[in-house]
């Protein structure tokens, strides 16, 4: 088996994959974990602190030699093309609008905040929301989107890096990303699901043209991957 690095955006559905991953490669394998970064910083400041202290934790397991290597953490195509060019990069995407209402309800659950609206409706307006809803753009090009910014140099970057994945998946169609798994791995997957909602999602048809707007760049970026593999 190849080495692989699975990059595993926030409820993209990666818990379960990223496990049966960790299961083949059980002897060579790690997952980096949350919440290394600077205790002191708060916002946004205590994020990016967290994610390049996973990027140093990556950097460390690659150096070690780690076969399978799981995370949340960003692409760096410098990366890849230096101390990573001996490994595959897979990640798996997720229709973003549904992606963006999974990872609002699972904050409430997990990570309550009483600075957070407890309506999905209230949420959207706020500047945590334009964060959640841009993770593709966050993950494969570097940077969140802000308001009024132009991001059509980030989506074509973040296209760009996509392109040089071994594996994107698309989490509407896990069977073919199963099977693209075992015939880069050359090994069966065992399936189970982890991390799940604890019901199943769906956008309010009254908030998703909002939800849409907010979500544009990621839509660019996922709709770059499968739209012409459709056509």
């Amino acid at each position: 088996m190849g080495r692989i690095i699975y990059i595993h955006v926030p409820k993209c559905g990666g818990s379960s994959f990223g496990a049966a991953l960790r299961l083949r490669y059980f002897a060579s394998q790690s997952t980096i974990g949350l919440d290394q970064g600077d205790t002191t910083l708060t916002g946004e400041a205590r994020i990016l602190s967290d994610y390049a202290a996973r990027q140093r934790a990556l950097h460390t397991l690659v150096a070690s030699g780690k076969r399978m290597i799981a995370g949340h953490v960003q692409y760096d195509p410098d990366f890849h093309d230096g101390p990573a060019a001996q490994y595959r990069f897979v990640t798996l995407l997720r229709d973003p609008a549904l992606r963006f209402v999974s990872h609002y309800h699972y904050l409430q659950r997990k990570h309550p905040d009483p600075a957070r609206a407890t309506t999905l409706r209230g949420f959207l307006d706020s500047h945590e929301a334009q964060r959640i809803a841009s993770q593709y753009l966050f993950y494969f090009a570097g940077q969140w989107q802000r308001p009024g910014q132009n991001t059509g140099a980030l989506i074509r970057q973040a296209i760009r890096n996509l392109g040089r994945f071994d594996i994107v998946g698309d989490l509407g169609a896990p069977d073919a990303f199963a099977r693209d798994l075992r015939r880069l791995t050359h090994t069966p997957l065992i399936r189970w699901h982890r991390n799940a909602a604890p019901v199943p999602l769906t956008v309010p048809p009254e908030l998703r043209a909002q939800i849409e707007a907010l979500c544009a760049p990621d839509i660019a970026i996922f709709q770059s991957q499968f739209l012409a593999q459709a056509a």
